[in-house]
C-alpha cells in the first residue's frame, strides 16, 4: 500500500521540520515543504498531494486561509489547518474554507496522528454510524490527549454544559472530584482554563465527532 503524500505549508523551518519527523514516524510521505502560499499553489499545479497541512499565518503574502480559498477553487484536496491562534475571528474565517480539521501549535504528535487518521482513513462517525470501526468522541479524546475513562466522561459533559455543578450532578460524583479530573485534563491538554480547553477540543481532532453528534440531535 502506497504511503499518503502530505504537503506541508509552513514558513517556520523548525515547525516544518518537527511535522516532517512526526509524519515520517507515522509512515506518511512528505511530498514537499512550501514556505509560502504562492509556492504551495505552484506545487499543486503539477502535483496532487493526498492532504495539505496548512499554517494559517504564513508571514508575507497570502495567509493560509487565502491560500486554501484559491486551492479550493481548482482542486479537491483536504486541508488541515495548523495554528497558534485560537481567536474566534480567525476560526470563523478558516471555517468558511471547509477545512478537514485543525491542529493547534505547539504540535503534539498524538494530535497529528489522530487528525490524519480521521481524514485520510475516512474515520468519521457521522458517516459511519453503523460501523464498529468508527471512532466515537470518547475514543478520540482518550487517544488524542491520553485521558483516563473518568477524565473523558468529565470532558464530554463539559462539552455539553461547562458548569461544573451540572457536570457533578450529571455524573453523580462530588464537585471536588470533578475539579480534580479537570486539573489533570488541563495538564494533559496543555490548557489553563475551561474556555481554552473547550476551544482546543472543538477545533481539533475531535471536531468531526462533535459535529456528528450535534447533527443527530
Amino acid at each position: 500500500m502506497e504511503s499518503k503524500q502530505i504537503l506541508i505549508v509552513e514558513d517556520d523551518r523548525t515547525a516544518a521540520a518537527i511535522m516532517q519527523v512526526y509524519l515520517d514516524a507515522e509512515g506518511y510521505e512528505v511530498a514537499d515543504i512550501a514556505a509560502s502560499g504562492a509556492k504551495a499553489i505552484k506545487y499543486i499545479q503539477t502535483n496532487k498531494p493526498d492532504l495539505i497541512l496548512m499554517d494559517i499565518h504564513l508571514g508575507e503574502g497570502l495567509d493560509g486561509i487565502q491560500t486554501a480559498e484559491l486551492i479550493n477553487e481548482r482542486f479537491i484536496i483536504p486541508i488541515v489547518y495548523i495554528t497558534a491562534y485560537n481567536d474566534n475571528e480567525t476560526l470563523a474565517r478558516a471555517q468558511t474554507t471547509n477545512p478537514a480539521g485543525f491542529i493547534n501549535k505547539p504540535i503534539r504528535e498524538s494530535d497529528l496522528r489522530t487528525t490524519l487518521k480521521m481524514v485520510l482513513d475516512g474515520i468519521k462517525p457521522e458517516n459511519n454510524s453503523d460501523s464498529e470501526q468508527a471512532m466515537n468522541l470518547g475514543e478520540i479524546l482518550a487517544l488524542t490527549y491520553g485521558l483516563s475513562p473518568a477524565e473523558v466522561r468529565v470532558l464530554e459533559q463539559l462539552l455539553v454544559n461547562s458548569d461544573l455543578d451540572v457536570v457533578s450532578e450529571n455524573l453523580n460524583i462530588k464537585l471536588n472530584t470533578v475539579r480534580t479530573h479537570l486539573k489533570k485534563i488541563y495538564r494533559k491538554t496543555d490548557c489553563k482554563s475551561k474556555s481554552e480547553l473547550l476551544l482546543k477540543v472543538i477545533s481539533g481532532p475531535a471536531k468531526t465527532a462533535i459535529v456528528g453528534i450535534a447533527g443527530r440531535k
